[in-house]
């Protein structure tokens, strides 16, 4: 009988030592690549306020890094460059829907390479001779992507410029090609164009609808209250910092 209350009770301290437990595991965080120069910062100053712990964020296209958490990368929070894929998620049940909710409006920019300032002044100057290459993100799993062939569809370059579209993995890598002269201008986010050094030309809403860009807490995550109040301090301690990295607040 004591020999079997003795293995019975190292069982029980085997089972419990061995089982995982999200405690003190850091808060993992998918998103956009148009937030790479905002959620860093978002993320210090969440862990600051609240002492929880938060792992460096992971960037990519929206579309890539939903199908991602669609099969079960282990991701806590998902902040998209738009409304649909994380709407999509909802519906599977593979983000809680209650937590769905757009925290940002991104707004689509040209970017002109240096030394091609006096002569790319707007949309219809790509289809110049100075304008050899055009860089955007992939239109099929990127927001900024569709964003900016929509953009161009709008004012009639899209078919014109098919030769000269170089298509990028993320809107970051699409701005990267502009910075390092491998692109001569690109259709990028507002929110990392800012401090890139590159002259930046502002489109009209008529061409270049604003981005409703939303975050959801992934709902296999063993952690869902950090998960929970991460979001909420986005939704509204966080306003101010979007707002100085020019996205446009719901």
């Amino acid at each position: 009988m004591r020999s079997s209350r003795f293995l019975a009770f190292l069982l029980f301290a085997t089972l419990g030592c061995s089982s995982p437990t999200p405690e003190g595991r850091p808060l993992r965080v998918a998103a956009a690549s148009d937030l790479q120069a905002v959620l860093p910062g978002l993320l210090r100053q969440y862990a600051a306020e609240t002492g929880e712990s938060v792992a460096p964020p992971t960037f990519g296209a929206s579309g890539q890094l939903a199908e991602q958490i669609r099969q079960g990368a282990p991701f806590d929070v998902f902040l998209a460059a738009n409304e649909d894929y994380v709407q999509a998620l909802a519906k599977e049940g593979v983000i809680a829907a209650d937590s769905v909710a757009v925290y940002a409006q991104g707004r689509l920019v040209l970017v002109v390479a240096s030394g091609r300032e006096d002569s790319l002044r707007s949309l219809a100057d790509l289809n110049g001779p100075e304008a050899h290459r055009v860089a955007i993100a992939n239109p099929d799993f990127a927001p900024y992507g569709k964003a900016a062939r929509q953009a161009l569809e709008r004012a009639g370059l899209w078919d014109v410029l098919g030769p000269k579209l170089t298509r990028a993995e993320s809107v970051r890598q699409a701005l990267q090609f502009v910075q390092s002269g491998d692109a001569d201008a690109g259709l990028v986010g507002q929110s990392i164009a800012r401090g890139s050094g590159l002259k930046t030309v502002s489109l009209g809403t008529e061409i270049a609808t604003p981005l409703p860009q939303a975050l959801g807490v992934v709902a296999a995550s063993d952690q869902p209250d950090q998960a929970r109040s991460f979001v909420q301090f986005v939704l509204g301690k966080g306003r101010p910092t979007l707002a100085e990295h020019g996205y446009d607040l719901p």
